[in-house]
């Protein structure tokens, strides 16, 4: 068997990192090992709390806490992870999140079946929106990934996703510079350099939180970020597909701007597609949406 990975960041995660951490234990493949990264800060109260909650794994030789001294970032905490790790294949589980039982059996059974031309596998998960509201999302189709995936029209999260470890040899690891987006970056140059294969199975539980919602202004500046960094990549395709990749991201940035009433904003956003009137009826749309939600 395979030693698989699982790295799981925790940033003000206390309450939940036990329900992650038992979720990997619990998987039907046994040769694992966990890596709990905790980014609150060394002797910040979050981070005394999440020390506390681990000490419950302090006797399983499986599981490792390691603290930063300082908080950094998710990215950070990752690659903190990656370089703590020992396992040819590595998974990632944000600390909300968790595994369902056969997620790393049938990804792992997956790469077992391909050649070295395919570096990354991501499976379906179930999103809890609410205690009544979910939603799937179904990882059925890798053709023409890359594309789908910048246009986020394929949803490849960090807690669907396995790696091989000589991807870091290529690619090497995640960006530092981001603090929102870090998965998107991180998977699309894997994707870049690497085929990509998916399983159908729902293999993870999502849980939508406020605290991963960026707003405004915020959500401009890390969208437009994860786009320059993008661009080598973006500039690759043909000027028809640039265009449309763009208008789908300059749309999302508007959007946002709409669901904080900052009409302003989202018509400037707007104007910098190819086809504003069409884009505008997008947000009319969406701010019906939205005012609707919020009676």
């Amino acid at each position: 068997m395979q030693l698989v990975s699982v790295i799981i960041p925790t940033y003000r995660g206390a309450d939940k990192i036990c329900r992650a951490v038992d979720s990997v234990l619990s998987q039907t493949y046994t040769d694992i090992e966990v890596i709990v990264v905790d980014d609150n800060g060394k002797g910040s109260d979050a981070q005394k709390l999440t020390e506390q909650a681990m000490l419950r794994y302090k006797d399983d030789s499986r599981v490792k806490y390691i603290a930063h001294p300082v908080n950094k970032n998710g990215s950070a905490a990752r690659n903190t992870g990656i370089a703590a790790s020992k396992g040819s294949l590595i998974a990632f589980l944000d600390d909300d999140d968790v595994f369902l039982p056969q997620k790393t059996a049938v990804q792992v059974e997956l790469f077992n079946g391909l050649s070295d031309e395919y570096g990354l596998v991501y499976g379906s998960f179930v999103e809890r929106i609410s205690d009544s509201a979910s939603r799937e999302i179904l990882a059925d189709s890798t053709e023409d990934f890359l594309y789908k995936f910048l246009c986020n029209e394929t949803i490849a999260c960090s807690s669907t996703v396995m790696i091989r470890r000589p991807v870091l040899d290529k690619v090497k690891r995640w960006d530092e510079s981001f603090f929102r987006h870090q998965d998107l970056e991180f998977f699309a140059r894997i994707a870049y350099n690497y085929k990509v294969a998916c399983v159908q199975d729902i293999c993870v539980e999502k849980f939508k939180l406020d605290r991963n919602m960026p707003k405004g202004k915020k959500y401009e500046e890390y969208r437009m970020h994860y786009l320059e960094k993008m661009r080598g990549i973006i500039e690759t395709f043909s000027k028809k597909r640039q265009k449309r990749l763009y208008n789908i991201h300059y749309t999302e940035i508007g959007k946002c701007y709409i669901k904080e009433k900052r009409l302003g904003e989202a018509l400037k956003w707007a104007f910098k597609t190819t086809n504003p009137l069409k884009t505008i009826c997008i947000f009319a749309k969406d701010g019906v949406v939205y005012v609707t939600r919020k009676k």
